[in-house]
C-alpha cells in the first residue's frame, strides 16, 4: 500500500507540472483559456493580471473543503495535494510563455500537453482540483451525470472567454479542449484498448478452436436460445486486441460465412494477456 501511495503521489507530482507548463507555454502565452477553474483563473489573469499560481489556490481552497465535508476519503486527501502542487507548478512555469503565430498550432500542442499532463494526474487516482470536486459533489447529491457536469461548467467558462475575447479565442481553446480530452482518455486506456467480439455460428467448436490457437486468446461459450427459431446455440465471447480483430474475422470468414459477429470497443481490459490486474 504505501509503494502505491508513493507511486500515485509522484504521477500526480509530474502529472501536475506537465499540465501547468502546458497551460502557461501554450495556452497563457497565446491568450487562450482552460476550461473549469484553470480557465477562470486565466481570465482572470488577462483582465486584472492575477497572479495564477494564487489565484488557482485561492479558488479552490472553499471546494477543497467542500468536498472533504460531502465527499471525503483519499480522492480528496490526493486532489488537496494535487491543486498544491498545480498551483505550485504554475508559479514556476509563469515566465515560460511560447508566444506562437499561428494560434491553431498553440491550441493543439496546447491541448495535447494539458491532456497528457491531467491523464497522468487521473492515472495516480488524484485531480488538479477545481471542476473535478464540484462535478463529484452535484454527481453524488444531484445525481448529475458526471460528463454533462463537466461539459456545462466548462461551457460556461468558455462562453465568457468568448464574451470577453472574441469568437477566434473561443474556438481556439474549444479544439484545445477538444484535444487534451483525446489525450487524457490515451493516458488512461493506452495502447492496451481492446474489442469484445461476440460470434453466434453453427461451426462454433471450430471457429472456437481455431481463434484460441490463432491468437492464444480465450474463448468463453454461452448458451442461447433463439427468439425467433427458439433453437439453441452456442454464442461465442472473447476479447482480443485491436490488432488481432482482423485475424479473427477472417478466421470466422473461412470457417462459417453466415456467422452473426458483433465486434465492440473495449475501454480496459484487467487480467491474462492483458493489463495486470494487480498494479
Amino acid at each position: 500500500m504505501r509503494k502505491e501511495l508513493m507511486k500515485d503521489i509522484l504521477l500526480i507530482t509530474v502529472g501536475a507540472f506537465i499540465y501547468a507548463f502546458g497551460v502557461n507555454y501554450f495556452f497563457v502565452a497565446n491568450k487562450l483559456a482552460d476550461g473549469g477553474l484553470a480557465g477562470i483563473s486565466v481570465i482572470l489573469h488577462y483582465l486584472f493580471n492575477f497572479n495564477i499560481s494564487i489565484t488557482y489556490l485561492i479558488l479552490n481552497i472553499p471546494l477543497i473543503i467542500m468536498g472533504y465535508k460531502l465527499i471525503g476519503g483519499q480522492f480528496i486527501l490526493k486532489t488537496f495535494y494535487g491543486t498544491a502542487m498545480t498551483s505550485l507548478a504554475f508559479r514556476v512555469f509563469q515566465n515560460y510563455l511560447g508566444v506562437m503565430e499561428d494560434k491553431l498550432i498553440a491550441s493543439i500542442f496546447g491541448g495535447l500537453i494539458i491532456g497528457i499532463g491531467l491523464g497522468t494526474i487521473f492515472v495516480g487516482g488524484g485531480s488538479s482540483g477545481g471542476s473535478d470536486i464540484l462535478v463529484k459533489i452535484l454527481n453524488k447529491y444531484f445525481d448529475i451525470p458526471i460528463g454533462k457536469a463537466f461539459l456545462a461548467l466548462d461551457f460556461l467558462v468558455l462562453s465568457a472567454l468568448g464574451l470577453l475575447f472574441g469568437k477566434d479565442i473561443f474556438m481556439y481553446t474549444l479544439v484545445g479542449l477538444f484535444i487534451s480530452t483525446k489525450a487524457i482518455d490515451f493516458i488512461q486506456d493506452g495502447l492496451d484498448t481492446a474489442k469484445a467480439v461476440i460470434i453466434i455460428s453453427d461451426e462454433s467448436e471450430k471457429i472456437k478452436d481455431e481463434i484460441m490457437k490463432e491468437t492464444g486468446r480465450g474463448v468463453t461459450i454461452l448458451n442461447a436460445r433463439g427468439g425467433y427459431t427458439n433453437d439453441t446455440k452456442n454464442v461465442l465471447y472473447c476479447i482480443v486486441g485491436r490488432y488481432e480483430v482482423t485475424l479473427v474475422k477472417r478466421i470466422v470468414k473461412n470457417i462459417d460465412r453466415k456467422a452473426f459477429m458483433s465486434i465492440s470497443e473495449v475501454s480496459e481490459v484487467l487480467g491474462e494477456g492483458f493489463k495486470d490486474i494487480t498494479k
